[in-house]
């Protein structure tokens, strides 16, 4: 079928209404507060008139990889944090450019209050929290971040993702309270205050060795009657 020479301006409009003129990122911004911290972004192209036009797909990049790389798939990306600082995001369609903002903070200083802990042993167990302050690298105070504690001795004090500190067994122990590569050490001292029945009967001798020897009577009892089973029953044969 022919096409009629007037109907070409409108086709021409029409291909020309296709390309993305704009593009919006979701979200527009994004604060990672570690190494390995993620964030999700979506792309959004659309046309002169608003359509959406999900069939373009963006090429993604960082303005400074040092600080926050960005893997995408399509219209969708994953921006990882590698370092202090800020980064710009960034989708772009042939001339068409979007950016979203990425600023990463690391934690570099903990302070920990006390700096020795006096837990006691109790018949309900009950943790004592520690006053924990994270700031970054700049100075500036960090919230929101979960701390990570490991004790040198866990038969001793154990820690929590809660900043709290758990009384295990009477001693003493060096205690790490870690926030991403932010450290700060804290000593445990665990004094066992429980009640005489909440404490564990004490083992005497070797309990193995009577296990063994119990075991060894029961086998030769089972052994026992087998023979008299067997006697009565060829005693009946004859």
């Amino acid at each position: 079928m022919r096409v009629l020479p007037l109907a070409l301006p409108a086709l021409l409009l029409l291909a020309c209404g296709q390309q993305p003129a704009r593009i919006t990122l979701e979200p527009t911004g994004a604060r990672l507060f570690g190494r390995g911290q993620q964030a999700k972004l979506h792309a959004n192209p659309v046309s002169k008139r608003g359509e959406p036009l999900q069939k373009f797909a963006c090429a993604w990049s960082s303005s400074d990889e040092k600080v926050a790389t960005v893997k995408g798939m399509h219209n969708d990306a994953v921006v990882t944090a590698t370092g202090a600082g800020s980064a710009a995001i960034r989708c772009s369609i042939g001339a068409v450019l979007a950016e979203a903002s990425v600023a990463v903070r690391l934690a570099g200083r903990v302070e920990v209050r006390p700096a020795a802990v006096d837990l006691v042993m109790l018949d309900e167990p009950q943790p004592v929290a520690l006053q924990i302050q994270v700031f970054d690298d700049q100075g500036a105070l960090l919230t929101g971040r979960a701390p990570f504690i490991r004790c040198g001795n866990e038969e001793v004090a154990r820690g929590d993702a809660r900043g709290q500190l758990w009384a295990v067994g009477p001693g003493e122990a060096r205690c790490t309270v870690e926030v991403g590569d932010a450290r700060a050490d804290v000593t445990a001292r665990v004094k066992d205050s429980r009640s005489a029945a909440a404490r564990p009967a004490a083992v005497k001798g070797n309990p193995m060795e009577e296990l063994e020897r119990q075991y060894l009577r029961e086998e030769a009892k089972r052994k026992r009657e087998a023979e008299k089973a067997a006697a009565k029953a060829a005693a009946g044969a004859k």
